[in-house]
């Protein structure tokens, strides 16, 4: 009797353990982050949203783009594209995210043919910035950085010229003959 009892003990605290292990291992749907913040991101990785999310999630997305994005850039019309393909079950093949259609004459000269320069070599400045790490939803954006530098240098500048001409205006004691 004694036996069974242990042996009950370890199988309980073995399956324990697994499923520990199991509830503590990281998922793409348990990771924490939202899949609206997960489409934004994609996008703010300069990729194209291709990863097929449900249509909630889209939705989500155009509710949470930040105003800067959705002023300055096309965002919007990305997630409602991606929102479109997911909507009509089309997944990312051609351009338009539809079906190319032709008439299967096409010679092999046409297929073989690429663009040029189809991506181009990143430049200094747009290494730097990935380096910063302003590719998420919750960076802060390198001009709101700038300014804010600059702003304090101008205000650092004006404390500093304001306490020498304060100097300069202090009566001299006199001098000894």
């Amino acid at each position: 009797m004694g036996h069974r009892r242990a042996a009950t003990i370890a199988v309980l605290f073995v399956l324990l353990a697994g499923l520990s292990a199991v509830a503590a291992s990281p998922t793409s749907a348990a990771s924490g982050t939202p899949c609206w913040k997960r489409v934004i991101n994609q996008w703010l990785d300069n990729q194209p949203i291709n990863e097929t999310y449900k249509p909630t999630c889209y939705r989500q997305a155009l509710k949470h783009v930040p105003e800067d994005l959705r002023d300055y850039s096309d965002i919007t019309d990305a997630i409602a594209a991606a929102l479109q393909n997911a909507l009509r079950g089309t997944t990312t093949g051609a351009p338009d995210g539809g079906s190319s259609g032709g008439t299967g004459s096409s010679n092999s000269a046409e297929n073989s043919r690429t663009l040029q320069n189809a991506a181009p070599d990143r430049s200094y400045y747009r290494r730097a910035i990935d380096n910063l790490g302003t590719t998420s939803a919750d960076s802060l954006p390198i001009p709101l950085l700038v300014l804010g530098g600059l702003g304090a240098a101008l205000l650092l500048s004006a404390a500093g010229l304001a306490a020498h001409k304060r100097l300069r205006a202090r009566p001299r004691p006199p001098q000894a003959p």
